[in-house]
């Protein structure tokens, strides 16, 4: 009887890594995924635990301690694959924590604010090579999917995408949450941004953002990488 083999997952739950270490180690399962012959398949439409895993939670973990890593916060990760009320918790230590800018223990939460309509986009991308905008797309009767062009006035799409991010955060910040938990927020966005774009939908969800128990929300689009920090206002208790 063949042994099963152990999912790459395992080699990252639980595991304390150094943080550039760790994005080292999920760069490289990115790519060994990425490289197999139905890899970018794989990618899009999303299989099994192990995709979603890494690009849902790994991935945006890994964009954050890269960003955040420095002389003076130096930041060690360990990935918990489990139904607890965080991904990740990360030790940091340096002179940043020292003097008290950072703590010394936190917790990290990954979550994507996406259209509804984005999983459709990437079967289509999957099985036709090509789609139209998030609005036009439907499954047909059929189980075919209908794509066709749909127009903004303005910069409506900002609009629309505030609204999807808003409420993302929204359901995030209804949840207990460790003291110290740092929300990362992977922003499929509705379609590719210019930067005064992102800037404006920065500001708007800087408006809209409830207030919450998070230390820190930080933003990113992994197509513009852009990216940008927010810290909410402080939820009242009782």
């Amino acid at each position: 009887m063949r042994a099963a083999v152990p999912s790459p997952l395992t080699e990252f739950d639980g595991q304390p890594f150094d943080g550039l270490v760790f994005c080292a180690r999920v760069y490289a399962l990115f790519e060994s995924i990425r490289g197999r012959v139905d890899g970018p398949s794989r990618m899009r439409r999303r299989p099994s635990k192990v995709e979603k895993r890494l690009l849902e939670e790994l991935l945006p973990i890994a964009k954050y301690v890269q960003a955040s890593y420095r002389p003076g916060r130096y930041i060690t990760v360990r990935w918990v694959d489990g139904s607890q009320s965080f991904d990740a918790q990360i030790e940091q230590r340096g002179a940043y924590v020292d003097h008290g800018f950072y703590p010394a223990l936190a917790h990290l939460e990954a979550t994507c604010a996406m259209h509804p309509n984005e999983y459709l986009s990437r079967e289509l991308l999957d099985t036709e090579g090509s789609t139209f905008g998030l609005e036009g797309i439907r499954r047909l009767q059929d189980g075919t999917i209908e794509s066709v062009p749909v127009s903004y006035m303005n910069r409506e799409f900002v609009d629309k995408f505030t609204e999807i991010l808003r409420k993302r955060i929204e359901a995030k910040a209804a949840i207990v949450y460790p003291e110290d938990t740092i929300l990362i927020v992977q922003c499929t966005l509705n379609m590719p941004y210019l930067p005064d774009e992102w800037g404006d939908l920065m500001s708007r969800i800087s408006i809209a953002v409830p207030p919450s128990s998070f230390r820190e929300i930080y933003f990113y689009d992994p197509v513009g990488q852009y990216s940008q920090s927010l810290f909410p206002r402080k939820r009242e208790s009782g």
